[in-house]
């Protein structure tokens, strides 16, 4: 692409010798006082108090009834189908580019998948091909916030309505978004949040089951806790000494410790988010007008929380500039590869073209983007990316 000898990847000086890298957690000294009162209250196991007050104060954030902490997102999309009893082989449609846990949940519930293709701007479902996609089989859409954009989820809900379908929404990424003045969590039949290390609000590795559905939410902490009743036994406090089993289950609670590492994040996740939008703006404005260099369709009616940073560049020039980008310092990263085009998902039998995914796939970079990236590291990776289009 570019030859200019200036250029790191062509023997030129990279414009930092320091790599910014693609993420990195906010931690401070308030997540560590958190953590380390809940290891001196010895009450390390699973489901404990500190759990009990992050998911009050996060239920209280969303705007929802129920808030359940589990060990991860994948274990909530699973929880929301196991929940469910649907017929062994009925259909669940996903978008054919997101991560493997949107599908596993249903996978993992003996459902078959139907790949729906995404928009080739910001790999959302596409709307204009859910419907056709819709069969007697179909009992379930599993809607994903790719990046922290919001899915169309006014369309989606319509359409399930219409057709009687439950919604599980993948908001694994997009906590703090907004969509038509409500934050995300809130659309969906059922939503799963992740907290895991790269995520706006992290506890390490752990997720949320979302819903203000009472029944899916009173079932969910008894599969949650291996199918017991112990959620309501340590509630209400009763004095006959056990709880009882009464379901099938696994076991998905969250340690007390890391339940108290999410207060903190929580209470500071919106300040943490406005840094991030601060950074977006950034690069939206220094890198406007390049040719060739295109920003991700933000949905309309949503305000992003920015968990990434992504941006479009021309398909045969992608690997160049993503190596270009690292010789200069900034560890630019590929996200997803489409569900169809790895080896598990072939298996399926999956033969539909999906040229959406793939023209996103095939333009997609990363740019590092996260609280604690400093000025000086936000200037680099703008500088790098105008040396490397020569701007």
């Amino acid at each position: 692409m570019n030859s200019s000898p200036l250029l790191a990847i062509n023997g030129g000086h990279p414009v930092t010798q320091s790599p910014v890298i693609i993420h990195k957690p906010h931690l401070d000294d308030t997540d560590f006082e958190y953590v380390q009162t809940a290891l001196k209250s010895t009450f390390v196991s699973g489901d404990g108090p500190e759990c009990r007050i992050f998911e009050q104060k996060l239920a209280q954030y969303l705007g929802v009834k129920h808030a359940l902490f589990v060990n991860s997102a994948t274990s909530a999309l699973e929880l929301a189908f196991r929940v469910k009893n649907f017929p062994k082989d009925s259909e669940v449609i996903v978008p054919n580019f997101t991560y493997t846990s949107s599908a596993l949940g249903a996978l993992y519930n003996d459902l078959n998948i139907k790949l729906v293709d995404v928009n080739p701007e910001n790999g959302s479902l596409d709307v204009e091909k859910l419907e056709q996609a819709i069969n007697p089989k179909t009992v379930a859409i599993v809607a994903v916030d790719y990046g922290g954009i919001p899915a169309e989820m006014n369309q989606i809900m319509g359409l399930a309505n219409k057709h009687g379908l439950y919604v599980v929404h993948d908001t694994a990424q997009s906590i703090g978004s907004d969509y038509y003045g409500k934050k995300t969590g809130t659309q969906g039949h059922v939503s799963t949040f992740s907290f895991h290390g790269t995520k706006n609000l992290t506890t390490g590795e752990g997720g949320a089951v979302v819903t203000n559905d009472d029944q899916i939410a009173e079932r969910i902490k008894i599969l949650r806790e291996k199918g017991t009743d112990k959620y309501s036994f340590l509630t209400d406090n009763q004095t006959r000494g056990y709880y009882e089993y009464v379901d099938i289950g696994m076991s998905y609670v969250q340690s007390n410790v890391l339940g108290a590492l999410g207060i903190p994040q929580l209470a500071k996740l919106d300040k943490l988010n406005a840094r991030r939008k601060q950074i977006a703006e950034y690069y939206l404005s220094e890198l406007a007008g390049i040719k060739g260099l295109d920003f991700l369709k933000i949905t309309e009616g949503s305000a992003h929380n920015w968990h990434l940073f992504g941006i479009l560049v021309p398909a045969e020039h992608k690997y160049w500039i993503l190596d270009a980008l690292r010789a200069e310092g900034i560890m630019s990263n590929v996200h997803y590869t489409p569900l169809h085009r790895n080896k598990y998902y072939q298996n399926l039998g999956t033969d539909a073209d999906f040229p959406g995914s793939m023209h996103f796939f095939n333009r997609l970079l990363r740019l590092p983007i996260y609280p604690s990236l400093t000025d000086d590291e936000m200037q680099n990776v703008v500088e790098a990316v105008k040396k490397i289009f020569k701007k």
